[in-house]
């Protein structure tokens, strides 16, 4: 089985992450993309919306998808989330596969710097989505950099707009511009 692993901070999640995880099944034939919203990133401070909201507002995205799980490995993780015991852990759950682990070019210009970064590459394909403005200088036979659309759209604008109290039907899923004014989220 092909599973592809598509990790993010879903802050919230968006219209182009919705449109790259249709994209990217299709493109590499998987038969399951796991959609894993980080719990505590490694990478950052922490200046995310609650774990649980941005897990629920993937599942509300995702609900009627049939090859997508949203999986809450990471949110339910007291530990700081690193790629590297993602994977693992992923593998110890779905054994014996192909693991195709996608990545933005805005990670992938630094990937060199992730955690275990070369034992990723050798259990996984690490499949870099194209990203305006980044360059992923890295080169491996295990790194696949995918010619993908570029959208406009990111979850920084997202909340700039919410901020603005402006509409962000065009950016996101009615059910999710709908939750996130229910909940109150991304307000000061």
């Amino acid at each position: 089985m092909k599973i592809g692993i598509y990790g993010g901070s879903f802050n919230p999640i968006h219209n182009g992450h919705i449109y790259m995880a249709k994209f990217i099944i299709d493109y590499l034939k998987l038969d399951k993309l796991l959609v894993i919203p980080v719990g505590t990133p490694s990478h950052r401070k922490n200046i995310l919306a609650d774990a649980n909201m941005r897990l629920k507002m993937c599942e509300i995205a995702f609900k009627d998808q049939e090859k997508i799980e949203v999986s809450d490995i990471e949110v339910k993780s007291k530990e700081v989330s690193f790629t590297y015991d993602t994977l693992l852990k992923i593998i110890e759950k779905y054994p014996n596969n192909e693991y195709y682990e996608i990545i933005g070019e805005d990670s992938g210009a630094y990937f060199h710097k992730w955690k275990n970064y070369r034992e990723i590459l050798k259990l996984a394909k690490v499949v870099v989505l194209q990203r305006e403005g980044y360059t992923t200088l890295l080169k491996d036979s295990n790194l696949l950099q995918v010619k993908n659309p570029f959208l406009n759209c990111s979850s920084t604008r997202v909340r700039e707009a919410v901020l603005r109290e402006e509409s962000i039907e065009n950016m996101v899923p009615k059910e999710i511009a709908k939750f996130i004014k229910v909940n109150k989220l991304y307000k000061k």
